[in-house]
């Protein structure tokens, strides 16, 4: 076994402690302590009773027993067979020719030695009982009881076990003293251990263990800090994908609720409009459904292993159906619609549900920081082999410091205007990182109090025979 080993160590601190056997060795000690003066107490009430049992059948004076209690600091009583008094030394005690108890009457006339603790209701005082049968006239004829205060012999006992009282907390104090010494320099290593370790759990993976020695503790040391290092990791991937889960969801059930309520309250003009609000509805149950089942997929993004599907898509048709999409929001904001995009578009082999969540985050982030009566422009053209596609908002912009980092996960660019508004920080990450893996690109410019323009340029590859709207 090696010297600086735990084992050592905490043997080391168990045989500190096994000075704690001093609270149960003392208690044992005052248990036999106390057992023993009682039974002496007791043995020395019945060589009492003996001595007066034998002075009573000589003398046949039982006179004498006045004057024998008062030397010996006891009460005598002398009992006939039906229990009776017929002396007493103590009036307080028992009345002359008064009946005493069934277990007092059997300790009298009891051959052999009996020993009771017998509680006197007359004075409330309890005693030591002893008994002895008495011979006068040659004939068993009544019965001694001696009785001994036993508050005072209790009392003798109580001093003694106050003394001890104190001896064990002296013990318990000097064991408990070498315990914290001994016990601190084991468990500081461990202490600080679990100070990192509610740290990490906190968050804060940069705190780390100071490795001090070689032993099992400095390997875990060593251990936590990697295990810091991995959940770091883990919890980068973990917040990322549940920040995009909880924002893709949100908004087609939030549209899904808002048009169902439209339809609920009868707010469409006519089964035409209604069938185009039931349409919507099931269109966004259908994106919801997708989003579910890429949920695993979007958690593969850092991997690079996020799988798209790639199809030929109609820009017009997606954009057309985007607007029809967000227009009750634009509605309620009082945000004009507009579109501007070139008839030559082609068709574009990409990942149509990808693109229109690029779009939609982008057409409600503008409507969101919009202003009243303010615009939302969509243009489309080609140019250099790629299709462009421009948002423009009339809304509140982003200050030039902050166009750097606003495509970083959870970056906020005014603290008081996202609680305003109830931004989360995510959808420009999305919009950035799905862009890029559709192979394209994007870019922003913005002046502060007048508006911001992204632009979203995609590679296509032209298809004879389609042709844009």
């Amino acid at each position: 076994m090696k010297w600086n080993s735990i084992v050592f160590k905490w043997g080391a601190t168990i045989f500190i402690l096994l000075i704690s056997v001093l609270l149960p060795l003392i208690f044992t000690i005052d248990r036999l302590f106390y057992k023993s003066y009682l039974s002496e107490a007791h043995y020395q009430i019945n060589q009492l009773a003996a001595q007066y049992s034998d002075s009573l059948s000589r003398l046949e004076d039982i006179e004498t027993l006045q004057t024998a209690a008062s030397l010996t600091k006891t009460e005598i009583c002398i009992i006939d067979r039906e229990g009776r008094i017929i002396f007493t030394s103590n009036d307080k005690l028992f009345h002359q020719g008064t009946l005493i108890e069934r277990e007092l009457l059997e300790a009298a006339y009891s051959k052999k030695d009996v020993q009771i603790e017998y509680h006197n209701p007359t004075n409330n005082h309890n005693y030591f009982v002893s008994g002895k049968p008495l011979y006068l006239s040659t004939k068993e004829d009544a019965g001694l009881l001696v009785f001994s205060d036993a508050e005072h012999i209790k009392k003798s006992v109580h001093d003694i076990e106050l003394l001890l009282l104190v001896s064990m907390l002296g013990a318990l104090c000097l064991a408990l003293g070498f315990t914290y010494i001994a016990s601190k320099k084991l468990a500081s290593p461990l202490l600080q251990m679990e100070k990192v370790t509610r740290d990490v759990a906190k968050g804060k993976f940069y705190k780390k263990v100071n490795i001090s020695s070689n032993d099992e503790v400095g390997s875990l040391a060593s251990a936590i800090n990697d295990l810091g290092q991995e959940l770091e990791r883990y919890r980068n991937r973990q917040t990322e994908f549940f920040a995009n889960v909880s924002h893709d969801l949100r908004t087609p059930i939030s549209y899904i609720k808002g048009y169902i309520q439209v339809i609920q309250d009868k707010l469409y003009k006519d089964e035409k409009e209604k069938d185009l609000y039931l349409s919507i509805v099931l269109d966004e149950a259908n994106q919801l459904n997708a989003l579910i089942t890429d949920l695993f997929e979007l958690s593969k993004i850092e991997g690079g292993q996020f799988d798209l599907h790639f199809n030929w898509i109609n820009i017009h048709d997606l954009i057309e159906n985007c607007l029809i999409k967000v227009a009750l929001k634009a509605k309620e904001s009082e945000i004009i619609l507009q579109k501007e995009l070139d008839d030559n578009i082609p068709f574009i082999y990409t990942d149509g549900v990808r693109l229109e969540q690029i779009m939609m985050n982008l057409l409600e982030n503008a409507i969101r920081y919009n202003r009243l009566n303010g615009h939302v422009k969509v243009k489309g053209w080609v140019g250099k082999k790629k299709v462009h596609l421009l948002i423009e908002d009339t809304g509140v912009g982003i200050p030039e410091e902050d166009l750097p980092y606003i495509f970083e996960r959870f970056y906020k660019v005014d603290k008081s205007r996202s609680n305003r508004i109830g931004s989360t920080g995510l959808g420009l990450s999305i919009v950035k990182h799905l862009v890029l893996r559709l192979e394209g690109e994007i870019k922003v410019k913005s002046t502060l109090n007048k508006g911001t323009t992204f632009n979203i340029a995609l590679p296509f590859n032209i298809r004879v025979g389609f042709k844009g709207n």
